[in-house]
């Protein structure tokens, strides 16, 4: 265990870290403080680099699939009317995905867990209700410390645990 990275937080972010350390040959363990994947609204919006680095990980095509795309969109000035209205096509060809896609960050994560388990087994530990609430660094190292799990010390650690980031708070 102390050879690995840890991620606190399994949203996309945290995930997608993991499996791209995975990739590289880097372990890691993630720290979630929910019992599982939260299926809450959150962020539902993927932009054409985010789709085009899903792409390099063998993701967008099973998120876009389960999602909307949406080439032109628009922002409307609710004061007076007013709008400003976005057609992605005019990026063809400077991404393989010229607009946005619409799908709950959830449905990101279930696919980056599956890709985990088939294709990285052993390599990113994921740990459910384990919440984060100190983190200690130190010249050699970090240590975490909250419920759900015992001290871990480890090399590094990487906060992916949201607005309310303990992580960052512990760093202030």
């Amino acid at each position: 265990m102390k050879d690995r990275i840890a991620i606190v937080g399994a949203g996309p972010v945290g995930l997608v870290l993991a499996l791209r350390l995975a990739t590289l040959g880097v372990p890691s363990i993630v720290l979630e403080a929910e019992p599982d994947i939260s299926e809450a609204l959150r962020a539902s919006t993927f932009h054409p680099p985010s789709l085009d680095m899903l792409d390099e990980l063998g993701l967008a095509r099973p998120l876009i699939a389960q999602g909307l795309v949406t080439p032109i969109w628009q922002i409307r000035r609710h004061e007076d009317g007013a709008r400003a209205v976005f057609d992605l096509s005019v990026l063809k060809d400077d991404t393989a995905h010229p607009y946005r896609l619409q799908a709950e960050q959830w449905k990101l994560s279930r696919l980056i867990l599956a890709k985990l388990a088939a294709d990285h087994a052993g390599a990113v530990e994921i740990r459910f209700g384990c919440k984060v609430e100190g983190v200690a660094q130190d010249a050699d190292g970090v240590t975490l410390t909250g419920s759900g799990f015992e001290p871990l010390r480890v090399p590094f650690a990487v906060g992916c645990d949201g607005a309310r980031s303990a992580v960052r708070k512990s760093i202030g």
